[in-house]
């Protein structure tokens, strides 16, 4: 049979995307979206009444500028290429132009989502900033998005540049091209837009002169692999995933603070397992820097409960998979304790540290406020930990253990 470039695209592609909607149906819950919509909602809110208070000299045109070519320098190309394709694929690297070729559409229309979002966001602060309508808006968004198909394509014929000198310079360049189109565009500058194009285009043609040698099959291998592993790392945090290890650090300094064997079988297990799997811990220590970091430049006591209850729900929510973290090893199942058991267990460990988070929250509140509004912030964290910890987690336990 005469191999297809196209028949393989369709297949790699299927079962991409089949593998990613078997977690992302337990990432986006009913839960989860009414927290999100929440928080969008009180963005929007703050962000509104900011809005309000830009006048003329606000530079946005340069903000957003900076902040486009921040978010198209992210312009990974999703190749699909697994480990053994550097074996069985490598005497077709001829037929496989019209493949990469594919896939550089498909993270294309995969990744447009969020420059369309973004420049949805950023068209109010431009157009009062500005004194116009919204009328340029998809005149920005064809600039946007033909920049960012300008990148992908960059960075697939860039993949095969014989050095890493030579890949750290095409980058450097295309944030330098893109920032100088991207802001003549916003500032109305079309004459130095147009020849940004030109420089684009040139730059384009002399990396894929550049790159035209033999595939770095071990190179799109690996970067796939990196991908996809950090894809089943926020997946995990919803659910089990099998293909992902996580790894170990000991930790003994923090010994002294966890519960002995007496305290029961369970509470000894999990409690090492959040201390010493950087999975847990990492997340626990990254969202309650940001929440606190959110808190103490805050100086609205309204923001600062909001930040403190959503970073408090989250942290609850996606640390709730720890309980059947070892549910796939013997040992456990043979503990003279039994579900119940476990399940109190969980509930202590997220009662404790979400409590700690709440102090942490308060202390930033304090920091950038007074005692009382800092008061406020502890006492509404602990009632918001109370009923998740004792209302929520069982509720949430039980439909678990169903499906």
């Amino acid at each position: 049979m005469k191999f297809s470039p196209n028949a393989f695209f369709k297949e790699r592609v299927s079962a991409y995307y089949n593998e990613v909607r078997k977690y992302t149906r337990y990432m986006f819950n009913d839960h989860l979206l009414f927290v999100l919509v929440f928080a969008l909602g009180a963005l929007l809110y703050y962000y509104s009444n900011w809005v309000k208070t830009i006048d003329h000299s606000f530079p946005a045109p340069l903000i957003m500028a900076v902040v486009f070519t921040a978010a198209l320098l992210w312009s990974p190309v999703y190749t699909y290429i697994k480990r053994p394709d550097t074996v069985y694929l490598l005497p077709l690297e001829e037929e496989m132009k019209p493949y990469f070729e594919k896939t550089v559409w498909a993270s294309f229309f995969a990744q447009s989502y969020l420059l369309i979002v973004l420049l949805a966001f950023m068209m109010p602060m431009y157009a009062a900033s500005q004194q116009t309508g919204f009328g340029n808006f998809f005149m920005f968004l064809g600039a946007v998005l033909a920049a960012k198909l300008w990148h992908l394509f960059c960075r697939l014929k860039a993949l095969n540049l014989p050095s890493n000198q030579k890949q750290n310079a095409d980058i450097a360049i295309r944030l330098l091209l893109s920032f100088v189109f991207l802001f003549a565009v916003f500032e109305a500058k079309y004459i130095i837009a147009g020849f940004s194009l030109l420089i684009m285009a040139f730059w384009f043609f002399y990396i894929k002169k550049e790159g035209s040698r033999p595939l770095k099959w071990d190179l799109l291998a690996e970067l796939e692999e990196k991908r996809l592993a950090s894809f089943y790392q926020v997946a995990n945090l919803f659910t089990d995933v099998p293909h992902l290890r996580g790894t170990a650090k000991r930790r003994a300094w923090l010994d002294g603070m966890l519960p002995g064997p007496q305290s029961g079988s369970h509470v000894y297990l999990l409690f090492r397992t959040f201390v010493r799997m950087n999975e847990y811990f990492g997340l626990y220590v990254r969202l309650t820097i940001i929440a606190a970091v959110i808190i103490l430049v805050s100086g609205l006591l309204p923001v600062q409960l909001i930040v403190a209850a959503l970073f408090l729900y989250l942290t609850g929510f996606q640390l709730l998979p720890i309980v059947a973290r070892h549910d796939h090893i013997i040992w456990p199942k043979l503990y003279p304790e039994g579900n119940k058991e476990k399940q109190k267990a969980v509930q202590q460990l997220l009662m404790r540290i979400m409590i700690l988070q709440s102090f942490v929250f308060g202390a930033m509140a304090a920091v950038n406020g007074v005692i009382i509004g800092a008061a406020i912030v502890v006492g509404t964290s602990i009632v918001v930990t109370l009923l998740f910890v004792n209302t929520y987690v069982p509720l949430r336990l039980k439909k678990m253990e169903r499906v």
